[in-house]
């Protein structure tokens, strides 16, 4: 008798949506790899746009949430760049005053 050979299946989970892609076999699902190792699911008929695409929809949210950072960074040096400039400005304008007064 001939012996059936086993075959592993591999299952990963979508590390955006957390759904279940299976990586080999006859009935293996679409996905994406990215250079952290992070696997994302991807349904998208050839031709159309994705219906669903978890690695765009991370980096958008990674770049959002980095634009938010960096325009946080940007108001608070320009709060203390007003707060800085402050003294400077009361002291010309005192001497703009005394100058005027005489």
């Amino acid at each position: 008798m001939r012996r059936i050979k086993l075959r592993h299946i591999f299952v990963h989970k979508c590390d955006w949506c957390n759904r279940e892609i299976i990586l080999n076999g006859q009935n293996s699902d679409p996905y994406v790899v990215n250079a952290e190792r992070k696997y994302f699911c991807i349904e998208q008929t050839p031709g159309k746009p994705a219906k669903r695409d978890c690695m765009q929809d991370y980096l958008n949210y990674n770049k959002r949430v980095g634009d938010d950072k960096i325009s946080r960074q940007k108001k608070q040096k320009e709060k203390e760049k007003k707060i800085a400039a402050i003294p400077r400005v009361m002291a010309k304008a005192k001497t703009y005053q005394n100058h005027h007064q005489r």
